[in-house]
């Protein structure tokens, strides 16, 4: 494989429109950590979620194959498209771990999940589904008859099992282009870090420094 081939799939070889695209996406992900209010069981309930929804990825990157060979391995066992439950997983989780304290903060959540459910997910499933269609036929057909589309049966589906590369997930070996998916697991703990930084930033409710003063009040003055 060249490096012509590797470089291709970095985001500055994107296409204008996928780059506008991740612009906007950075864009509602800061708006939705400026407009947070997290909280340590809110933080805490999302974070489970990001952690999943990134080993999903984590698990999915190290054996996608790019459409050089059917993925039909790992999480591909359970579910067509493990990248997205991953991505879905986050969005949800992200959402939580911002606290859902205001109206723009719901707002980001729901127009996300109805982007993802009624225009990214339908179409990439019918444009990439019909890629996969062509080049690998009766393969691809048993597979989709087996293995649904977002989420996942509960026992493997085994098709060609193969185990999982930290080359592919590095961003590709001699014979197959990879995913790249480190920097964007980079990408989440540092999304992650700053939901953190904001709760830690946050000043304390009313109930708290009532608490907190009474606790006080309690150790200076004791009877």
């Amino acid at each position: 494989m060249s490096s012509d081939a590797r470089a291709r799939h970095g985001a500055l070889h994107k296409p204008l429109i996928e780059q506008l695209k991740l612009v906007a996406l950075f864009a509602l992900i800061a708006a939705l950590i400026y407009f947070s209010t997290p909280r340590m069981p809110s933080f805490a309930i999302g974070l489970v979620l990001v952690a999943l929804g990134t080993l999903i990825r984590i698990w999915a990157g190290g054996h996608l194959t790019r459409d050089q060979q059917l993925t039909t391995s790992g999480p591909y066992q359970y579910t067509r498209n493990p990248f997205y439950l991953g991505r879905l997983l986050l969005i949800v989780g992200f959402g939580v771990m911002s606290g859902l304290g205001n109206a723009v903060a719901w707002a980001i959540l729901i127009a996300a999940l109805v982007i993802f459910f009624v225009w990214y997910m339908p179409r990439k499933e019918k444009r990439e589904g019909g890629r996969l269609l062509k080049m690998f036929g009766p393969d691809y057909e048993r597979w989709k008859a087996n293995v649904p589309s977002l989420f996942p049966r509960l026992t493997p589906y085994t098709m060609n099992p193969r185990p999982w590369s930290r080359d592919l997930f590095m961003g590709g070996d001699e014979r197959f282009t990879g995913n790249k998916e480190l920097w964007t697991t980079l990408g989440i703990i540092g999304i992650a870090a700053l939901f953190f930084w904001r709760m830690q930033t946050l000043p304390q409710t009313p109930a708290a420094s009532t608490q907190g003063r009474a606790s006080t009040s309690q150790s200076t003055n004791p009877k």
